[in-house]
């Protein structure tokens, strides 16, 4: 019994050496201290000594706590080495997933492009930096009367010979510049558009050539100039038109001036005169009041005559211009009318003869309103050079009214002539009103011999 059970404890020694064996570092050390020490009382030989059995235990508890200790550290650094590879995968997928997409994308590009050069009107010329022509696609109609693909390897300076302007827009994209040009083949017109294309150094490495046919656009051009045209003339035939009734109308008024001072008031101011002859030969007291009362009238005739002459032309728009003939008419309402009048120009040369007709013509009709409408007590007038024009302002502090851009009412019926005249002779009307706050017309003639002819 004492054999085997030594035989037992030998082989259970054996097998505690090779597993500490096989335990790296401390743990394996500790271990085999621990054994050694307690080696002889494993054996049987002798009982532990009392030093070395407590030894012996603190050496196994070493060993336990190393290999815990190196147990953790090779679960922790698996753990690290798990994670890394974790994340490079998922880095890596990630990276492959965008590269992926973006070949995708540039394949879908590539596809959009190839569709559109191939359904385009257009024909695409790539130009290598030796002038050759390297790529033609598209289906527009080629300006050489070529197919796609018969120019390659053909010099673009020779295919385009008869063409200098293309020829010179090619060198110049093949420069490093954009350059348009027009070609006119037969019945057929084509804009041409060059650019450089570069390599990765950004050096020049060819040209791109667009060509489109512009024929009907060209065409469309054409006609639409022609009509222009045609407008053009339609209006300078109705300005000349117009500056002709407007001559008519203003000689008319001069001639009817004239008839009335020198022939109808010259005869009021006779008779005039003779009644007071007559007057001062009667000696009945009746026939004197009666001559008197008809002296009045003719008088008062004599004054509507001299009024009718100056509505019809004054003399101070001939002589003193568009200021002085409104200067005039200011008076004339202050004396009439009691109306408190203020009248600023600021021109800084004398208009046109006619833009100072249709000027003074609508302000006329604007402070007749005031005169006959307002009851007004006071009327501003301003006269200004403005954007090579004449911009008159006529303020009153009258009754106004409501909606000054509705349509006209009874009495009001000269805004619509204001206005027309304005825009006939190329400039603008506008009225700002309300009931109880007075009116302000405003209006801009342009200064110009053609602007001007066109109303009065």
């Amino acid at each position: 019994m004492a054999a085997r059970y030594i035989r037992m404890r030998a082989g259970a020694v054996d097998a505690i050496i090779r597993r500490l064996i096989s335990r790296p570092g401390v743990a394996g050390l500790a271990g085999l201290l621990a054994l050694l020490l307690g080696l002889p009382w494993l054996m049987g030989h002798r009982s532990p000594a009392g030093f070395e059995l407590p030894l012996a235990l603190a050496s196994v508890a070493l060993m336990a706590a190393a290999a815990w200790s190196m147990d953790r550290a090779r679960a922790r650094g698996a753990a690290a080495a798990n994670a890394e590879l974790a994340r490079k995968q998922l880095m890596f997928r990630d990276e492959l997933e965008q590269r992926l997409q973006v070949q995708s994308h540039l394949r879908e590009s590539e596809a959009r492009l190839r569709a559109i050069v191939d359904s385009a009107p257009i024909v695409l010329f790539a130009i290598d930096r030796d002038g050759a022509i390297t790529f033609s696609a598209g289906v527009g109609p080629d300006p050489l009367g070529k197919k796609p693909g018969e120019a390659l390897g053909w010099p673009a300076s020779d295919l385009f010979r008869d063409h200098p302007g293309v020829v010179e827009g090619i060198r110049g994209a093949l420069s490093g510049i954009d350059v348009h040009a027009e070609l006119i083949q037969d019945e057929r017109s084509f804009s041409f558009s060059l650019a450089p294309f570069r390599d990765t150094a950004g050096n020049t490495a060819g040209a791109i050539v667009v060509a489109v046919d512009v024929t009907e656009r060209r065409l469309t051009e054409e006609a639409l100039r022609h009509s222009v045209g045609t407008l053009k003339q339609v209006d300078q035939n109705r300005q000349a038109l117009l500056r002709r009734l407007v001559d008519a109308q203003e000689e008319e008024r001069r001639a009817i001036a004239r008839d009335i001072h020198d022939d109808t008031i010259q005869s009021m101011f006779a008779v005039s005169l003779r009644l007071s002859a007559l007057r001062n030969a009667l000696d009945d007291a009746v026939q004197v009041e009666q001559l008197h009362l008809l002296e009045q009238s003719v008088q008062a005739a004599t004054d509507r005559l001299r009024h009718l002459l100056f509505e019809l032309r004054p003399a101070a728009l001939d002589e003193g211009g568009l200021p002085a003939a409104l200067r005039e008419y200011l008076d004339v309402m202050k004396t009439e009318n009691a109306i408190d009048v203020e009248l600023e120009t600021a021109l800084e040369h004398s208009p046109a003869s006619e833009t100072q007709v249709i000027a003074y013509r609508i302000a006329q009709e604007a402070l007749a309103n005031v005169r006959k409408h307002a009851r007004a007590r006071h009327v501003e007038c301003a006269v200004s050079a403005v954007d090579d024009g004449i911009l008159t302002r006529i303020a009153d502090d009258g009754v106004g009214f409501e909606d000054a851009g509705a349509r006209p009412t009874a009495g009001h019926l000269g805004m619509v002539s204001m206005r027309e005249r304005a825009e006939m002779a190329g400039g603008w009307f506008r009225v700002t009103s309300a009931e109880g706050k007075g009116c302000v017309v405003e209006y801009w003639i342009p200064d110009n011999e053609v602007g001007a002819s066109r109303a009065a």
